[in-house]
């Protein structure tokens, strides 16, 4: 340990007191009751009125979770009032005490009076640094222009010593890195919810006789259904089975189709049954049509993956299907006249030309050649057409695309060579679409593919909406259908009052058929769900790994520090001093403080959710934007203010900007909830930190100084 300066004084110096940590100046006090400002840096000290209410020495100082304190000639360090190790080497008592902060975890600074300044790591008891024999009363720990940390001590002597201990500089605190987060499903498991994934992947499994229809994943708002349901497609997502690309459509193939109807062969063996996950999103769609047209759409993307990934399978799938319910004579006409060649009409013109050359004697004799030419390549082009041309590019691409809508349902972009008089008199536009979907559902276990429909979101739909995709359900479980399974992410409460709405016959008759039930959306639920699994509630022991994944990981330096027995120079074990190593920045919220901070408010919310923690962390970043703070003082207090405006939200009108009056509140370090009347924690400091951070936010938008300093 290095001795920078020595400031003599002429009195005892009894406190000393950082007063500017950015640009460092300390108040010297001394016992016949003067106070002196010094520059640590020239030693150039002005008399100055400051004066500090309390006494200097500190004997007890507080690291992370661990109280060290200074009992005459040892120094104790405390873990939850149990003692987990002194520190020893002083010979005289220990007078004052200080935390130290350096690269690898904060240290404890203690001096003694006729002893020395010595450097300790409270976790591992070792000593790392030790000055010369000096004199001590008091003794404070600030930042050095080179971010590396310095001592100032004093004592009965009248000298101001300046210490460089030449130990690593601690990282310093940047500004929030933290962007928001949006709503979208987690791509990890948060929750630990792995044996319930792995449980419905095995309940889900199509080789069971009679499993299960319809599942439902129920849990509340923000519970984790849409990341559950998510990773259950996941682990039942299997690769497309390897089919041939085969040839692809002709003309002439097509033209045998409408002439004859093709009839496809059985499959002689049934492969294997395999899962095919079908994502839907519910509430995006409003009346019934738009509901079935969604499900008919979910389910021909996923049936086109599997069993005609490729545009040759697809398109003559979806022409052998379309063709049932088109005039096939019609369209067949229609297709002859569109393969003819423009080099037949040109062989007619010349025809023309050479009747009448014959009939006027123009002497143009060529004019039977060129007929003779245009005629014979006329004829080789349109049979090149028809032989080899592929047969999407002279027939609407609708029937190649997907199931075809008729002209009664259809929008005016169709065709008007699809049509079916049939249809479009005796059947509707849902009869069309369950048919379409009943035919590929169909397809898919022949090629053995058991589809599982997976509905999220069902609670965000309208209760009409809601009603349709149950209805929908029930025309699946029909006989008629191939075996379908479903699973359902909702909200019970919320389902089950939309069914109510729905129906609300049952609900003024008060037909309730089952005892336990409070409403018939209950009764609804209760018959048409095979298997409920309740998700798990969120709990307190979930909110590390929450921000774990959204903040990333805390600054936490676990290398061991060490200093040499018996050497009067402290360094760092291992570790370069400073000018050998850049000094590390680390963004506030990866604060051990600040975690912990934002650890112990989110633990006490009274119902956990992660949609609700992203929401706080959401506000929270803004806030630190808006101050644009490094300070983690403040970042611990914009907690509560955060926690504040997403909790009652609908109280934040009653304040009016009157923040003091919230701090005034405050006074008995509980705040009661507008709702329930229960007591809310409020840290001490939240008694000026609301007042002080809505001022601070004001001003910062108006241009003003936001740091405390400034204000």
């Amino acid at each position: 340990m290095e001795l920078v300066h020595t400031i003599r004084f002429g009195a005892p110096i009894t406190g000393i007191t950082v007063i500017d940590p950015v640009q460092p100046q300390l108040v010297v006090e001394l016992a016949e009751g003067g106070a002196e400002i010094v520059d640590p840096l020239t030693g150039e000290h002005t008399p100055s009125e400051f004066r500090r209410r309390s006494g200097s020495a500190v004997r007890s100082v507080r690291i992370e979770d661990l109280t060290v304190r200074a009992e005459g000639t040892a120094i104790v360090v405390f873990h939850d009032r149990e003692v987990i190790t002194e520190l020893t080497g002083h010979t005289t008592p220990v007078i004052s005490l200080d935390v130290f902060p350096a690269a690898g975890g904060p240290l404890v600074a203690s001096g003694s009076e006729g002893g020395s300044v010595r450097i300790w790591n409270p976790r591992t008891g070792q000593e790392v640094g030790r000055s010369r024999s000096t004199r001590v009363s008091v003794l404070v720990t600030f930042p050095g222009p080179d971010g590396r940390t310095r001592i100032a001590s004093g004592g009965n002597t009248g000298r101001l010593r300046i210490w460089d201990p030449q130990l690593a500089a601690p990282p310093r605190t940047g500004l929030v890195s933290t962007r928001g987060f949006s709503d979208r499903v987690a791509r990890q498991d948060l929750l630990d919810r792995g044996a319930l994934v792995q449980a419905l992947k095995q309940m889900l499994d199509p080789r069971d006789d009679d499993p299960p229809t319809v599942i439902t994943v129920e849990g509340a708002w923000g519970s984790g259904k849409s990341t559950l349901l998510d990773m259950v497609k996941g682990e039942l997502a299997t690769p497309p089975a390897e089919t041939p690309k085969g040839r692809r459509l002709t003309v002439a193939g097509a033209d045998r189709r409408l002439w004859r109807w093709w009839h496809r062969q059985p499959v002689a063996t049934k492969p294997k049954p395999r899962p095919l996950v079908v994502s839907f999103n519910p509430w995006r769609h409003q009346s019934s049509e738009q509901v079935w047209a969604g499900l008919a759409k979910a389910v021909t993307e996923a049936a086109e993956t599997a069993i005609m990934p490729h545009q040759n399978a697809r398109e003559r799938y979806w022409f052998t299907r379309n063709a049932e319910r088109v005039d096939r004579r019609h369209l067949q006409r229609q297709l002859w006249k569109r393969i003819f060649s423009p080099l037949l009409s040109l062989a007619g013109l010349a025809f023309g030309l050479s009747v009448l050359n014959a009939l006027t004697n123009l002497k143009l004799g060529w004019a039977w050649w060129v007929t003779v030419g245009l005629a014979s390549a006329g004829l080789l082009h349109t049979g090149l057409r028809y032989l080899f041309g592929r047969a999407s590019a002279f027939l609407p691409g609708e029937l190649f695309a997907g199931p075809v809508v008729s002209n009664a349902f259809a929008g005016t972009t169709t065709d008007p060579l699809i049509r079916d008089p049939y249809y479009n008199a005796r059947a509707g536009y849902l009869y069309l679409v369950q048919h379409d979907v009943q035919a590929l559902l169909e397809d898919l276990n022949v090629h053995g593919y058991q589809p599982i429909l997976l509905i999220d979101d069902l609670d965000r739909c309208t209760p009409r909406t809601t009603a349709q995709v149950f209805e929908a359900i029930n025309v699946f479980l029909s006989d008629d259908f191939p075996a379908t399974r479903f699973v359902l992410g909702l909200d019970t409460t919320v389902v089950a009052s939309h069914v109510d709405h729905a129906y609300k016959e049952l609900a003024d008759a008060k037909i309730v058929t089952h005892p336990d039930d409070p409403s018939p959306g209950w009764t609804f639920l209760r018959k048409l769900v095979q298997l409920p699994v309740r998700l798990p509630r969120t709990t307190a022991d979930d909110i590390g790994q929450v921000l774990l994944s959204q903040l990333g990981p805390v600054r936490r330096d676990e290398r061991t520090l060490t200093q040499p027995e018996h050497s009067s120079g402290g360094t760092l074990g291992g570790l370069p001093s400073l000018p050998e190593i850049e000094q590390e920045i680390v963004a506030i919220e990866r604060h051990t403080e600040v975690r912990d901070h934002l650890r112990r408010r989110l633990s006490a919310q009274p119902e956990h959710s992660v949609r609700e923690e992203k929401r706080l962390l959401n506000v929270w970043q803004f806030y630190l934007r808006v101050l644009s703070t490094v300070d983690v003082t403040q970042a611990g207090h914009l907690v509560a203010v955060a926690e504040i405006a997403v909790r009652w939200p609908a109280y934040l009108h009653r304040l009016r900007g009157g923040w003091q009056d919230l701090a005034d509140a405050a006074s008995s370090g509980a705040q009661r909830s507008p709702s329930s009347g229960s007591p809310i924690p409020i840290a001490r400091p939240m008694r000026i930190c609301a007042s002080c951070c809505s001022t601070a936010m004001r001003k910062r938008l108006r241009g003003w100084p936001a740091s405390c300093s400034e204000r």
